[in-house]
């Protein structure tokens, strides 16, 4: 595969391997890929959660925000971590 940047973008390429953040321009466009990949992943699973939002909402499955409310949700997630229990891979980064 061959790849032309406009000279903006080659010198960018250039300086970020002479600085050494990358060893090389392949290594940096491969970088680049990966991240453009994981961003486009992370989209779509935020639309879905999106989706599942205003499924629930639609359907009447909510609860009204409240002081009382949020207390109830850290004392549920203190709980859960003092016993060992580890969050949802969904809820976590």
């Amino acid at each position: 595969m061959n790849i032309n940047f406009a000279p903006v973008d080659e010198s960018f390429i250039k300086r970020s391997v002479e600085c050494g953040l990358y060893s090389n321009a392949n290594e940096l466009v491969r970088d680049a890929v990966r991240r453009l990949r994981e961003s486009e992943e992370r989209h779509v699973e935020l639309l879905a959660a999106l989706q599942l939002g205003e499924d629930d909402i639609a359907q009447g499955r909510t609860k009204t925000y409240s002081k009382g409310l949020m207390q109830a949700v850290r004392e549920r997630a203190a709980g859960r971590a003092a016993s060992g229990e580890k969050p949802k891979s969904d809820a976590t980064p």
